[in-house]
């Protein structure tokens, strides 16, 4: 066995930055969440619980396009005799492959270019491979980012590679150890989560497998006992679940669920294991029975199906996340709690501890045929004899015992989090965590910063935000140096205020800092005051910004004052804005909002050009553009007939442009 950096040569683009203005969230952590009566008592536990928007103190990553040059990618390979894993360390430690030599065939669904899009918390997301979500709902904030990776060797000569990184969101400690020894079949991976606070933080994780997708892939898990999902409609705009059986759930009559392909639309459903359950599992298979098997120990019981569905929209989204007919996949997901919109607790400097084996699997090919409860004893059968529950729990106790063992070698470097919490720990002299972690600091201009800011040092003056610390522990030291009169580390203190929930105070520092005609502080101020629908109040301080900003400092002071604009429905003025911007500066987010004023102001020349362009932030369910385009040939169809438009005209049963067909819930 080896391990080993490499590169991987593959078309795409790379991010280009981070979006400076601070997300702030949502103003109640919980989500409302909705469910048809079906849902068990123990299912409402953690419904909805800490899954509102939140993405501070990261950045959004909205800054990439979907052009394609060729670019070099730094790898870690871990391989034996019988798998290759190559992990991508800059972007989450993302496994963008798992080839078994044995069977030589890939396992995984590869994508052929690295393509990114709006599906993440932090906006960037890559289909394909394997991800690893931690913090919060949907993919997370470093799975565009990066981990930091070792190479580890145990008393007994094994080497391993260590993953690891801080979640600044809610101070918790994520350690990956992967397993590959000379005779494994299948990549074991130990993951340990704790949590630094003294006081219990919601627990989200999901580990997300992407499988190819053909017309016979099967999906088995260990129980028919599901939570399925309600499909959005008019009367139902909240997310909501209901609880069935497999293989059909009620409002997708006669299509067994189990075959992803037959779906008609976007789908999730998630398998109910039991904690009974020692070693809960996935697979998909194909037609001659061969595919994938994911199996864990507990308490990672529950697993989920997602698909994009055989619609127009649902396929356009796999060609439009990869290459035109080669980006058919699906993903079989492991997590901890019985959705995702569920969350488990992780008590007061708790740890959990669980342990995944990933390989290639073989099922008896009547399984493809056979009625989903016929055919589960038969695959539940072969799971064993793959991967043997006694076999899985036997590994997860190895891999604890060497789950705290020192780094022989860093490999790769990730943020500065972890090691400013630990400098902040050092000086206040609190018990150290996780010390057999080593989160090194690079000398950057952020770290510098705040490491001053621990010695009493007011922030430096920057042209742009630094990076953002908002744990509640860093108020005191910026309090502290705010008496200074610092714009940035005042600017720093109002979101840190702003983001634990101190709004007055926090407002009051913005505007402070807007009557020195501080653009970042009046863009702060309409940020919050569109957190709360306020769109008025929110225009009138974009608009400020913008006013100062003229340019200069960032796109997004032009994004938002136009999105602000149409929300208020002052199209001309937001039309005035965008045909004010060069258009060798107009970013591809202001295209897409002007298209917005244009319907209404029917510059139709502009919106014919708009629907032939290829956009890269297409926001998963997005809505607007197809919208845009339905009013557009109304409008179009009124002033061929001379008549004055109506909204009543619009007609929906028009096909839309497969390019911008992006619905996910309506069926062909």
């Amino acid at each position: 066995m080896k391990i080993y950096t490499s590169t991987l040569e593959i078309p795409g683009s790379k991010l280009d930055g981070t979006n400076p203005q601070p997300q702030f969230r949502a103003k109640c952590a919980n989500m409302h969440c909705t469910e048809n009566g079906t849902l068990r008592t123990e299912e409402h536990i953690g419904y909805g619980v800490g899954c509102s928007e939140r993405t501070l103190p990261y950045r959004m990553q909205d800054r990439y396009d979907r052009s394609e040059n060729m670019l070099s990618l730094k790898t870690i390979v871990m391989e034996n005799d019988c798998l290759k894993a190559t992990f991508l360390p800059e972007y989450g430690g993302k496994l963008w492959s798992l080839y078994s030599k044995t069977e030589q065939r890939e396992l995984l669904f590869v994508n052929p270019i690295f393509r990114f899009a709006n599906l993440a918390s932090r906006n960037a997301w890559i289909s394909g491979g394997i991800e690893w979500n931690l913090g919060h709902t949907g993919h997370c904030a470093f799975t565009s980012d990066d981990l930091f990776c070792a190479k580890v060797t145990a008393p007994d000569g094994e080497e391993f590679l260590r993953m690891y990184e801080y979640e600044a969101s809610h101070a918790q400690i994520l350690q990956m150890d992967f397993h590959l020894p000379d005779g494994a079949q299948q990549l074991g991976m130990y993951v340990r989560i704790q949590n630094a606070r003294n006081v219990d933080t919601p627990l989200y994780w999901w580990t997300n497998v992407g499988v190819k997708l053909t017309d016979d892939t099967r999906v088995f898990s260990g129980t028919p006992e599901i939570i399925y999902q309600l499909i959005p409609d008019s009367e139902r705009k909240e997310p909501g679940f209901g609880h069935c059986q497999m293989p059909e759930q009620p409002n997708i009559p006669n299509v067994d669920l189990s075959y992803p392909r037959r779906i008609p639309h976007s789908l999730e459903y998630f398998f109910q294991n039991p904690r009974s359950d020692i070693a809960p599992w996935e697979v998909s298979i194909e037609k001659d029975g061969k595919g994938f098997v994911e199996r864990s120990t507990q308490p990672l019981r529950i697993r989920k199906m997602f698909c994009w569905g055989s619609n127009t929209g649902g396929r356009h989204w796999c060609d439009y996340l990869s290459k035109e007919s080669e980006g058919d996949y699906i993903e079989i997901q492991a997590g901890l709690a019985p959705t995702q919109l569920h969350t488990d607790v992780l008590p007061a400097n708790g740890v959990v501890m669980f342990t995944q084996l990933f390989g290639a699997f073989t099922a008896d090919a009547q399984a493809q045929q056979q009625e989903w409860n016929d055919a589960l004893p038969m695959v539940a059968n072969q799971v064993e004899q793959t991967i043997s529950a006694v076999k899985v729990n036997q590994l997860h106790v190895e891999y604890t015992l060497k789950s705290t063992l020192h780094a022989a070698e860093l490999l790769h470097q990730a943020s500065c989090y972890g090691g400013l919490e630990m400098a902040h720990r050092r000086l206040e002299k609190e018990p150290p965590i996780a010390e057999h972690l080593d989160f090194t600091l690079t000398d950057s201009q952020d770290t510098q910063a705040w490491l001053q800011l621990l010695n009493g040092c007011p922030l430096p003056e920057t042209i742009s935000p630094l990076k953002y610390l908002t744990d509640e522990k860093w108020l005191p030291y910026l309090q502290k140096a705010a008496n200074t009169n610092s714009q940035q580390t005042l600017f720093q203190l109002g979101v840190s205020l702003a983001e634990n929930g101190f709004l007055e105070k926090a407002q009051q520092i913005f505007k402070q800092l807007t009557d020195n005609k501080n653009p970042w502080a009046a863009h702060a101020l309409g940020t919050l005051a569109k957190r709360d629908g306020d769109f008025e109040q929110a225009l009138k301080y974009f608009d400020i910004a913008y006013q100062w900003e003229k340019g200069s400092l960032d796109v997004s002071f032009a994004e938002d004052v136009i999105e602000a604009l149409i929300a208020v429905e002052q199209y001309q003025k937001a039309w005035d804005i965008f045909e004010n911007i060069p258009d060798s500066i107009k970013t591809e987010k202001e295209i897409l909002i002007a298209a917005e004023a244009a319907v209404k102001l029917e510059k139709f020349d502009f919106l014919e050009d708009a629907f032939q362009r290829e956009y890269s932030a297409i926001r998963e369910g997005a809505v607007g553009l197809s919208g845009v385009w339905y009013e557009y040939k109304a409008r179009l169809a009124a002033k061929e007939k001379n008549i004055e438009y109506h909204p009543s005209q619009i007609d929906r049963t028009l096909k839309l442009p497969r390019n911008l067909n992006f619905l996910m819930f309506c069926v062909d």
